[in-house]
């Protein structure tokens, strides 16, 4: 996809008040690492965080509230009909965040970039949703090994 200058600055801005990773919006954007580090700066006065995105879905698993809002954001992300795969995370998260602020009042759990890296696994195949086969509510699997049960129905 190729953006002019200010799509990319659009775009770049958009991504970076969700606190994405410089890495993600340098990647979408085009745009320099430290042009992005500094815009982030002046956006929330504080720096990026730094670290690398999630290389394995792993983390999904570490507690139930945890896979529960990555199955709503899962949920989400597959309901966009957008073409555009940034944009279908940007809009999936977004309406995650409104929701889980709405019915738990809390803030989420997953921060942008995990709910980006669970976006990309969900499209390359890596995590997949899938409907348990005991009650019909989402789960989210990591190969076709496992039983399509959750966790409640398994215990």
């Amino acid at each position: 996809m190729k953006l002019n200058t200010f799509n990319r600055y659009s775009l770049a801005i958009e991504l970076l008040s969700l606190d994405a990773k410089i890495s993600i919006v340098a990647e979408q954007t085009g745009l320099s690492p430290e042009i992005l580090r500094k815009l982030f700066l002046e956006m929330h006065h504080r720096s990026s965080s730094r670290g690398s995105l999630r290389t394995s879905p792993g983390f999904i698993f570490k507690s139930f509230r945890l896979l529960k809002e990555a199955t709503l954001y899962a949920f989400f992300f597959r309901s966009e009909n957008s073409t555009d795969f940034c944009r279908r995370a940007i809009n999936a998260y977004r309406r995650y965040a409104t929701y889980i602020g709405t019915v738990t009042k809390t803030h989420p759990r997953l921060d942008f970039s995990d709910a980006w890296v669970i976006s990309e696994w969900l499209d390359t195949g890596g995590i997949k949703l899938v409907r348990c086969s005991h009650c019909r509510s989402a789960n989210l699997i990591t190969n076709e090994l496992q039983h399509h049960v959750c966790c409640v129905c398994k215990s």
